[in-house]
């Protein structure tokens, strides 16, 4: 039987992890496929209850605007993990055993690209569930980590995320001060900024998260920094 996935959003039709996912499927061997299923936002309850019934089911990865909505989903067959929680944000469900769990890879995704690298500092462009993760996936480092965003609205949820460790949050005004740290996390669309300096970037993260998501799907134990690089190419190649 040929086990599916698919990720949920909207907008979807755009996105790019069908293509990572299946040629990371072929790559290993794995007989499964992946599709993208436009689910807008307040659907993903109802569309979940009858999906995650299905025994051909891998799982799910969600973007915009349903990483947060998963999260206050109340479905006794999903367990959210504490750290989805406190970010308010989860990009993957998968099944865990007799149970469907939902964590974010976007903290893997971000730990994986800086784990073999060197700083003190780090700037980073958002507020979103993306930055969120990387804030969670930083803050434990104590280093100084400074937060550009265009509005407060969401500032308690980012404070949250650093787990108890201090943040500096800026105005978007000031987001040119960004490059003066070492390392440069950019959340959102690569057109709104000037990118310089060390930057981690959107195609970078989906290959990262997507490495862990897979692992978590299909079970297969497997090198994340080959694939990652496999995957980073085919992005790289079909932009």
């Amino acid at each position: 039987m040929i086990k599916r996935a698919a990720v949920l959003g909207s907008p979807v039709s755009h996105s790019l992890s069908p293509l990572i996912h299946n040629h990371a499927y072929s790559l290993l061997g794995f007989s499964g496929s992946y599709q993208a299923i436009e689910v807008k936002s307040g659907q993903l309850a109802s569309y979940l209850e009858q999906e995650l019934l299905r025994e051909d089911l891998l799982g799910f990865s969600l973007t915009m605007p349903l990483k947060e909505e998963l999260t206050a989903i109340s479905n006794a067959a999903l367990l959210v993990d504490s750290r989805s929680k406190e970010i308010i944000s989860a990009n993957t469900i998968y099944r865990d055993g007799d149970i469907w769990s939902v964590t974010s890879t976007d903290v893997d995704g971000f730990e994986f690209l800086t784990e073999d690298l060197s700083f003190s500092s780090v700037a980073i462009l958002g507020a979103g569930g993306t930055a969120r993760a990387a804030i969670a996936a930083l803050a434990p480092r104590g280093i100084k980590i400074e937060v550009y965003r265009r509005s407060s609205d969401r500032d308690l949820s980012l404070i949250n995320s650093a787990l108890g460790f201090n943040i500096e949050i800026r105005d978007w005004e000031r987001c040119a001060q960004a490059w003066e740290s070492e390392l440069v996390i950019n959340t959102i669309p690569s057109d709104q900024v000037l990118s310089r300096g060390t930057l981690i970037s959107g195609l970078q993260l989906l290959a990262a998260q997507a490495v862990f998501q897979i692992s978590l799907m299909t079970e297969l134990d497997f090198d994340k920094r080959w694939l990652f690089k496999e995957l980073l190419l085919k992005l790289e190649a079909g932009k």
